[in-house]
């Protein structure tokens, strides 16, 4: 596995040298996807993806390049982002609402909305997903790792496997946050936090290989073994 991690390296550095970025950005954002990944070559991808997004354009981006990335792909989108997320997000509020509602990209409104609530925007917007139309207000919304469901989880997770496994938590751990960016707007009720919980134990070690055995484990420690909680982590990345 260790030629395979530098082999992917050695690829990333080749497509960024021609100038090729999108395509090194989709294969970082492929890996960083995977349950475990070693972690040199994690904090390698990273560092990377950090180059690509955070760049400086060679020229200040103007509001016409901004609206002109946000008409393209998501790296460009995101890219569009980070310099919005410089300026005071507030004069631009025409065309936050034009993101929320119209463009694809799930990635792109959770990391717009992020951008609102840490901006404390006091607007009504609104946020189109998957067809259905959700009026908010960013500041009145909690980031995910600040929710009471979210935390409640943890509570869990931490309960159930800190002590026995630190490793397979942590991992447990980044798959619930990842979890709950991707039911934002909404977020984790508390009441939700043992199912989902148990869920995110299955999907991990369903990915490691290990679910029959990890299933026992909760079941002596007399964790809930309901399945109700359905994981958006199967059918989405971040």
């Amino acid at each position: 596995m260790e030629n395979y991690y530098s082999e992917c390296l050695e690829k990333i550095k080749i497509l960024l040298n021609e100038g090729n970025n999108k395509e090194a950005l989709n294969i970082i954002e492929e890996e960083l996807s995977m349950i475990y990944i070693p972690k040199e070559f994690e904090e390698k991808l990273i560092e990377l993806k950090k180059d690509l997004v955070e760049s400086k354009p060679n020229k200040y981006m103007s509001d016409e390049d901004i609206e002109s990335y946000l008409l393209k792909d998501e790296y460009f989108q995101l890219l569009a982002l980070k310099e919005l997320e410089k300026r005071n997000i507030r004069q631009y509020m025409d065309l936050v609402q034009d993101i929320f509602e119209n463009v694809e990209s799930n990635l792109v409104k959770i990391s717009l909305l992020e951008i609102c609530i840490h901006q404390q925007i006091t607007d009504e917007i609104k946020f189109v997903k998957d067809g259905l139309e959700i009026y908010l207000i960013p500041a009145a919304c909690n980031l995910p790792e600040d929710s009471e469901g979210y935390e409640a989880c943890i509570d869990y997770l931490k309960e159930w496997l800190e002590n026995d496994d630190p490793s397979f938590y942590k991992l447990c751990q980044e798959a619930a946050l990842k979890e709950s960016y991707l039911h934002m707007p909404f977020e984790i009720e508390e009441e939700e936090a043992e199912s989902m919980a148990y869920a995110i134990v299955m999907y991990v070690s369903e990915l490691m290989d290990c679910k029959e055995s990890m299933k026992k484990a909760l079941y002596e420690k007399n964790a809930s073994q309901n399945e109700s909680f359905e994981l958006l982590l199967y059918s989405n990345t971040i």
